[in-house]
């Protein structure tokens, strides 16, 4: 019985925990889509675009999870909405995005281009009550461009 009520302490102090501090360490968090009421009906979120190494350079969406595993999605975008608004993790924290990308590209990890920077964007929605428009954000703002790190070419005396 002790075990049990330990358990259960456990579990419920780490979430009280995390509520109170508004954190998130798994395997607890503060659930912070049901912790507020809100009546706004805008949405604000950070889209990474990675920009590849092609003559005519595309963006490329990074939103999925297999680019930077085993991190999930939701952690993906709470670090660069982070890093937008912080000018200290700006440059550190798409350095390492692009680190962590091309080191799973050569292990074969996912099937995604080279890159040489990372964009992020703002993305902006004024809901409508179906969310019939959640594919399709009322504006895109660039927030920052990131460049790859340059390599200098190998060779020949200096």
């Amino acid at each position: 019985m002790r075990l049990v009520y330990a358990v259960v302490g456990v579990i419920v102090l780490g979430h009280l925990h995390e509520i109170v501090r508004q954190q998130e360490h798994w395997p607890f968090t503060n659930y912070p889509i049901w912790a507020r009421v809100t009546r706004d009906c805008h949405v604000r979120e950070v889209m990474p675009f990675g920009v590849t190494v092609e003559p005519a350079p595309r963006e490329f969406d990074l939103r999925d999870p297999k680019y930077f595993a085993p991190m999930p999605a939701i952690y993906q975008r709470l670090n660069f909405q982070r890093a937008a608004g912080r000018p200290g993790l700006r440059d550190p924290m798409p350095a390492e995005y692009l680190r962590r990308y091309e080191q799973l590209r050569l292990a074969g990890r996912h099937d995604g281009p080279k890159l040489k920077g990372i964009r992020l964007y703002e993305w902006l929605w004024t809901m409508n009550a179906d969310a019939s428009n959640a594919r399709s954000p009322d504006r895109q703002t660039l927030l920052y461009e990131f460049p790859a790190p340059q390599t200098r070419p190998s060779g020949g005396g200096q």
